[in-house]
């Protein structure tokens, strides 16, 4: 019952229960009297009747002071029950309230209150329960994020500190003249730009990524012929891909001409990364990077799978998230800072696609994203495409 109806129900109460009682008392004084002033005979068959007017019989009569005293008093006994049932039906969700507060004054925010959702005050308390629980989530995230961006800058640190280790050992043994000759000289200049690049990856890495974490990143969305695209990105690396030792190609399902919508620039970088944390990885002599795609319903999938070490299980559904290295020791030998999944992540979402990946431990890893075929109206696709794969 709501608090507006217990205040009415209170109300009448305190109002029709002292007059019907007055009205009870006042008609059992006046029946006493009535019977006091009549005769009363009986005859041999059992009839009873009236057979004469009996003044002597004495009346019942209540001194005023009496008769409001009595009134006084049921009408007390009235508001006491109604007061009672008021208070009990508040003061239960108010102490709920009241050691909830407490308890969030303390920081304590791992409780649970609930009400009645028929009642004003047990609203209250779901309210503040939803209130309690999404102030929880903001507190756990940013928990989270303070805790990612230590880890960040602790895994920084480390990698930026390798390569500028190497850069000032190689200077210092050209400046001590340990490169005494012109091969050791070009040796000891080649080792230091590659380092100085390494370092500056690492910064463009973490600059990009805060862009985009911060939605202030500009895309340029248009017409991408698919396979066209593709084609271009395995023709690009194929050079490098041979000289690693590395095989690249592309299968391709889609009938030509078959357009996305998406960033160029932006694409490139999300399959860059990817094929660049397959080659960072690959452990075979005989590596293979396979680029497939797929066409769905209002989508195309672009799956990008190779032969390499693949990624344990408990691992795989974190990959994408952000400051995340699967192996520690192989992600600080390898460098990264583990944001490069998480760029390919936001990227592909900002896309309209969804991402995701498979892998097998010791027989390699698929990672795949969708892009959404061009359409002129901006036509989204509400289509849960009835895939194999598991997204992450």
């Amino acid at each position: 019952m709501g608090l507006k109806k217990r205040l009415a129900v209170a109300f009448a109460i305190s109002i029709f229960v002292p007059l019907l009682l007055t009205f009870a008392v006042t008609a059992a004084v006046m029946g006493m009297n009535y019977r006091a002033e009549k005769g009363i005979m009986e005859t041999e068959n059992g009839e009873n009747y009236i057979v004469r007017n009996d003044y002597s019989q004495p009346r019942l009569q209540l001194p005023i002071a009496q008769t409001l005293v009595i009134i006084g008093l049921i009408i007390f006994l009235t508001a006491l029950v109604s007061v009672a049932w008021i208070y009990r039906s508040l003061i239960k969700p108010l102490n709920v309230l009241r050691m909830a507060t407490a308890n969030m004054k303390e920081g304590n925010l791992d409780f649970t209150i609930s009400g009645n959702p028929d009642d004003e005050l047990g609203q209250l308390c779901e309210e503040f329960e939803e209130m309690r629980v999404r102030l929880k989530e903001q507190i756990d995230a940013r928990m989270k994020y303070e805790q990612d961006t230590v880890e960040l800058i602790s895994n920084i640190s480390h990698d930026l500190k390798t390569p500028l280790t190497a850069i000032k050992g190689y200077a210092e043994g050209i400046i001590d003249g340990v490169a005494d000759t012109d091969e050791k000289r070009s040796k000891y200049v080649r080792t230091i730009y590659t380092k100085a690049s390494d370092m500056s990856v690492l910064v463009d890495e973490l600059s990009l990524y805060s862009k985009i974490d911060s939605n202030i990143i500009p895309y340029n969305f248009g017409k991408v012929d698919i396979n066209a695209y593709f084609l271009d990105c395995v023709e690009e690396q194929s050079l490098d891909m041979e000289v690693k030792g590395i095989k690249l190609d592309l299968e391709s399902g889609v009938e030509n001409g078959t357009l996305v919508k998406a960033d160029p620039e932006q694409l490139r970088r999300v399959v860059n990364n990817i094929i660049g944390n397959a080659v960072k990885y690959m452990n075979k002599s005989d590596g293979h990077i396979g680029i497939k795609l797929v066409p769905l319903k209002c989508c195309v999938r672009v799956e990008i799978e190779d032969n390499g070490p693949g990624i344990a299980p408990e691992d795989l559904e974190h990959v994408f998230e952000r400051f995340y290295r699967a192996d520690t020791s192989r992600g600080t030998r390898k460098g990264g800072s583990g944001l490069g999944l998480a760029i390919v992540k936001k990227i592909i979402e900002d896309h309209g696609g969804t991402v995701g990946a498979n892998s097998t431990l010791g027989k390699g890893s698929c990672f795949f994203f969708t892009l959404p075929i061009y359409s002129e109206n901006n036509v989204k696709c509400e289509e849960i495409e009835d895939a194999e794969y598991s997204e992450v």
